[in-house]
């Protein structure tokens, strides 16, 4: 998301917003031209209580919270504003505000305000009456919270008295509180191990829908790249991919911090070699540092030796996450990556790994900070470099994992140095050693019969095309859901089935259990989850329930395709057979049509293009009348239904205003918040949707 946003753009969202309608274009894009843009990352403060107000804010994008402490009074989101008493006084603030999620705010301060807007007194008007129903909200629930209050101070008293009225049945009384607090702890028990099976869910249920349409994006990139594109698209589609790992680094570093914290993570000690984890980490980002103009260097001790046991993957991760920091907060200079040999004995060598940078360094108060998780050093920070602020909290405790302790050193504007030590065994060349790609991989897939059962369209298209794009003569039966597989395996033959977990009408456990329930071989068939939720806790879910193996989504052709040679041709063939090299591609920027998305996706290939087009237009033509239906009876719940359903194929056209209309719409139906906005939200929702439909029937219609 940019911070950076045009004068006429944010001209045209302060007209949609009601307390602006009146006011004429030209005067709103004057007042555009004053306004602050300012992007806030998660749980960022906007302001906090008791400091002067001084501006009144326009949420554009995202959503922010009206709260005291730990206690939330209101949730806004987009289109509304907070901070209006600014323009009445310039006092203390009573409350705080921070943003639930990335969010990008306009700034319009108190003289902007009046000088702009000083002859249009209905806006004050509308402003004063927006902050007198929140005033009016806030004290009834404060009034309500006194009323428990006085409830509970009631209860307390007669407690008390009946206390003192009953001294002589003390011991009674005695007996029973230690029954009481008995049972409180068994509650307690109970309430924990509820709340740690609710983050399991979380973290579950946030893996599959954020790689559920990662898949498709990350698989369509992925095809594109192997059909020959032309240079500038080459350049789109690098952008996309590079964009795609960078979400998934987020959901990674989420994920990771959750095992970390709950004790759940651990490391795999196998082969490893230094000099290659470094280079790997130089590889990767060479093509940033360059754009910047920085140098960037490796010196790696020969006296180091080649092969040592540990996690190659998390010592990498480790290194990625410090040099990926020091490349990002350098704007000249160097950065350079050192490993040295410390000392040798036996069959065990301590190893010290080094980076510094040029950069921007830090303050004695920011590094007292550095290592917490979502901090970083400053909110400029945040504001100008982004980021999640978990990295160096995830590098700190996997250099622990390691036996090591992670250190800084840093001046402001003198750059930084992290640096740490571990212990590792020395290993054997054999360990390190690379499976060398057997010859006949593709041989062994040919002709291959998949049963796939997946119900996103999108992600059915990525999966056939990649099947039928690396395997020769492949034959792929699709089913939309569980009980379709299962009807489906009835009357066909197989050799493998692609199951994706989370279906309607039936699941992938259940088809997979019903599948297992057939007599004889058919029974035995191999069956691989083919699921976007990766915890360990939902790979054993799928292991107890009968499948072989998971592949997660967003999958790579490597783990697909290894898979399906370990069903079919178990200890005989590798993956590195059949996979081209990834094309090492530039940046660029992309086209703004609203076709502009499709065409790079398929290369502008036109018969894709009316594959995608129709498969969206028969979505949203069957959504609409629901939606409005839904709408109409008043039934939140299935509004909901209906806008997850089409939410999808919004993203993976490229819509995302559309989509976050959509989650906008979800959230309000499920949470019951500004259900005075829903009815305006599903209308634009609507329109969007119909004028998406008339561009895209144009584009067909000469096809038709």
């Amino acid at each position: 998301m940019s911070s950076s946003i045009q004068p006429t753009a944010l001209a045209d969202k302060l007209s949609q917003m009601d307390i602006f309608h009146s006011i004429p274009g030209d005067i709103l894009l004057h007042l555009a031209a004053q306004c602050r843009i300012e992007l806030f990352e998660p749980n960022a403060v906007v302001f906090h209580k008791d400091e002067p107000g001084q501006a009144l804010y326009l949420i554009l994008e995202g959503s922010a919270r009206v709260h005291d402490g730990d206690f939330i009074v209101a949730n806004m989101k987009a289109g509304t504003c907070f901070g209006e008493m600014a323009l009445l006084d310039e006092g203390p603030r009573s409350m705080s505000v921070s943003v639930n999620e990335v969010s990008r705010l306009a700034r319009i301060d108190r003289d902007v305000f009046f000088d702009v807007l000083g002859d249009y007194p209905g806006v004050m008007q509308k402003i004063v009456g927006m902050l007198t129903r929140r005033l009016r909200f806030q004290t009834d629930k404060t009034l309500e919270q006194l009323r428990r209050r006085e409830e509970e101070l009631s209860k307390q008293v007669a407690a008390r008295t009946a206390e003192l009225m009953q001294q002589k049945e003390e011991a009674e009384q005695l007996r029973a509180k230690a029954e009481a607090e008995k049972k409180e702890a068994e509650k307690q028990r109970l309430r924990a191990e509820q709340s740690e099976r609710a983050e399991q869910q979380f973290l579950a249920n946030m893996s599959h829908e954020i790689r559920t349409p990662m898949n498709a994006v990350m698989g369509m990139t992925n095809l594109l790249l192997q059909k020959n594109p032309r240079e500038d698209q080459l350049r789109y589609l690098h952008s996309i991919r590079q964009s795609s790992e960078a979400l998934l680094v987020i959901l990674n570093d989420i994920l990771d911090i959750s095992k970390i914290q709950a004790g759940r993570l651990e490391l795999e000690f196998t082969g490893l070699r230094a000099d290659a984890i470094l280079e790997q980490v130089r590889t990767t980002l060479q093509f940033r540092a360059e754009e910047k103009g920085l140098s960037l260097e490796v010196i790696f001790d020969p006296n180091i030796p080649p092969v040592l046991t540990g996690d190659p993957v998390r010592l990498q991760q480790v290194l990625l996450n410090l040099a990926g920091n020091a490349v990002k907060f350098t704007e000249k200079g160097q950065v350079s990556m050192e490993a040295r040999l410390m000392k040798k004995q036996a069959n065990r060598a301590r190893i010290y790994f080094e980076v510094r940078d040029t950069g921007i360094g830090m303050t004695a108060q920011q590094l007292d900070v550095v290592f917490e998780s979502f901090r970083q050093a400053s909110g400029d920070t945040t504001r100008k470099y982004g980021g999640t602020g978990l990295g160096l909290t995830i590098s700190k405790q996997l250099v622990e994992q390691f036996g090591g302790s992670l250190q800084v050193s840093s001046s402001l504007g003198e750059g930084s140095v992290f640096w740490f030590e571990i212990e590792l065994e020395i290993g054997k060349a054999s360990d390190a050693k690379p499976e060398e790609p057997l010859p006949d991989a593709r041989d062994a897939l040919r002709g291959l019969r998949i049963l796939l059962a997946e119900d996103n369209a999108f992600n059915r298209i990525v999966a056939v095309e990649t099947l039928e794009m690396l395997i020769p003569e492949v034959r792929v039966h699709t089913a939309e859901n569980g009980r379709e597989a299962v009807e489906a395996f009835r009357t066909h033959r197989f050799d493998v089935v692609l199951m994706d977990v989370t279906m309607p009408v039936m699941d992938g456990l259940e088809a997979t259990q019903a599948i297992r329930a057939f007599d004889g071989p058919a029974g035995q068939i191999p069956v691989i989850a083919f699921t976007a939720s990766v915890t360990k806790k939902e790979v054993r879910r799928c292991l107890n329930n009968g499948m072989n193996a998971c592949v997660p989504k967003p999958f790579k052709e490597s783990e697909l395709l290894q898979a399906l040679l370990t069903a079919v041709a178990p200890g005989q063939v590798s993956a590195a057979a059949v996979l081209p090299e990834e094309t090492e591609i530039p940046v660029d920027a992309g086209d703004s049509d609203r076709l502009a998305f499709l065409k790079n996706l398929t290369g502008n290939n036109p018969a894709r293009i009316q594959k995608y087009l129709k498969l969206y237009l028969e979505s949203v033509r069957a959504g609409v009348p629901r939606i409005e239906a839904a709408l109409k009876a008043g039934d939140r719940e299935e509004l909901r239904r209906v806008v997850h359903t089409v939410k999808p194929q919004f993203r993976m056209l490229g819509m995302e205003e559309m989509a976050e209309l959509a989650q906008t719409i979800e959230t309000q139906a499920v949470e019951a918040i500004d259900l005075d906005m829903l009815p305006e939200n599903v209308d634009r929702l609507l329109a969007e949707i119909r004028d998406s439909v008339q561009v895209f029937e144009a584009y067909l219609e000469p096809a038709d």
